[in-house]
């Protein structure tokens, strides 16, 4: 089953470190990340944090047993890699409607395909919408969202699509000069 859904966008930004395209650039946020631990291993650009990871960019959040980040040889994000009991992930929008969740066992994003995997027991929330399944898939340069056999193997997706209230539907009608 396929979906388009640009709510998944505040789970990409959570996992890519990496800003925007923008008329105007706008400065990024800097980074804070907690743990237990931390390995970094330059020669082969892996980092490695475990044991409560706590992952913040401006209103991005992410908890992790383990978050593991893969970097090209110019030390840029290749592929992110979080993992826990669940992985989880909060964007805290302005506009509510635009607020989302999301959690799974592992919670992968790779750069070069703008490719977001959410493998076991995986949910995600945007407002009152939700999407379960054992795997989700994002790819977030199509807005493209992919789960259930067809991607993986196994399981039934679950979506719960809140109707629209009667006044968002409403046009207001132009007042008589």
């Amino acid at each position: 089953m396929c979906w388009t859904k640009r709510g998944l966008a505040g789970l990409w930004l959570v996992l890519t470190a990496l800003p925007l395209a923008a008329a105007e650039p706008t400065p990024e946020p800097p980074i804070y990340i907690e743990s237990d631990s931390l390995k970094i291993d330059d020669s082969k650009g892996i980092s490695i944090y475990q044991g409560n990871v706590i992952f913040r960019q401006g209103p991005d959040t992410l908890w992790a047993d383990k978050l593991v980040i893969h970097s090209t040889a110019r030390q840029e994000v290749d592929k992110i890699v979080a993992s826990g009991e669940p992985a989880r992930f909060d964007h805290d929008a302005e506009v509510e409607d635009e607020k989302s969740w999301g959690e799974a066992q592992t919670i992968e994003y790779h750069a070069g395909e703008s490719l977001l995997i959410l493998n076991g027991a995986a949910r995600f929330q945007q407002g009152d919408n939700l999407f379960s399944g054992n795997r989700i898939e994002y790819e977030a340069d199509k807005e493209l969202v992919r789960a259930g056999k067809a991607v993986a193997g196994e399981g039934r997706v679950q979506i719960v699509i809140q109707p629209r209230s009667k006044d968002t539907e409403q046009q207001p009608e132009a007042s008589p000069q």
